[in-house]
């Protein structure tokens, strides 16, 4: 990408919330992937999101083509180029695909 002196913003509305950014990256399509927390308005409690973006602007946005929660109980430990989520419960890590939604307890 040919990018680096333009702004980009991701298509987002972050007025009612508190978001931390934790985790972002590329998968082999080119769309950008983020994993964030947020809390709404301090009712909700905390959810935990992955968030998938297209990397085509539309007015210099990038727009989110699909997103997933993670469950509570559940913890990001990495995202790879190939769309596999590593995540970790119980002291057991599992790898989900976010393609074909399936996952595998691997440890």
């Amino acid at each position: 990408m040919n990018n680096k002196d333009k702004k980009i913003v991701l298509d987002f509305d972050t007025e009612y919330a508190y978001t931390k950014y934790c985790y972002c990256t590329f998968n082999l399509k080119g769309e950008f992937i983020l994993y964030s927390e947020f809390y709404f308005n301090n009712t909700f409690g905390k959810h935990k999101i992955i968030w998938i973006y297209s990397t085509q602007t539309k007015n210099n946005k990038w727009e989110c083509k699909k997103f997933y929660r993670i469950p509570e109980d559940y913890e990001l430990i990495s995202i790879s180029k190939y769309d596999n989520v590593y995540l970790v419960s119980n002291d057991y890590i599992y790898e989900w695909n976010i393609n074909t939604e399936k996952s595998v307890k691997i440890s």
